[in-house]
């Protein structure tokens, strides 16, 4: 999935946005291109919680990512109806806790819509 998304541009305006509205100050990544390629990258290998199973995959890797800006990135970046990219971010807007957002997000745009345009990429 890391390699589908690289070449993808590093901001889009919906999910830009919503981090600038929901998810403010400092962060270890300087874009959501950068943060999702290196939790893309990590799913293969222990990453950050020294995880003990290794090659989860594309949809372990989409359904487990706790970070709503980056799920509209990936969105984004697969070419997915921006209409639909904001509905997504309209319904996590201010639900609270980030796996909230993230599961509010998912319900409108679930794994095989994107798997599907992942795979045309």
């Amino acid at each position: 999935m890391a390699q589908k998304l690289k070449p993808a541009t590093e901001h889009f305006p919906i999910s830009d946005r919503y981090e600038l509205d929901y998810l403010p100050g400092e962060h270890w990544w300087t874009s959501q291109h950068e943060h999702v390629i290196a939790w893309f990258n990590e799913i293969d290998g222990p990453g950050a919680y020294k995880r003990r199973s290794r090659g989860l995959g594309a949809r372990h890797g989409y359904i487990h990512f706790q970070c709503a800006p980056g799920l509209l990135w990936i969105a984004e970046a697969v070419g997915v109806d921006p209409v639909l990219v904001q509905l997504a971010a309209d319904a996590a807007a201010g639900v609270g806790r980030p796996a909230t957002q993230c599961a509010a997000i998912r319900r409108v745009l679930p794994w095989q819509q994107i798997e599907t345009l992942v795979r045309d990429r």
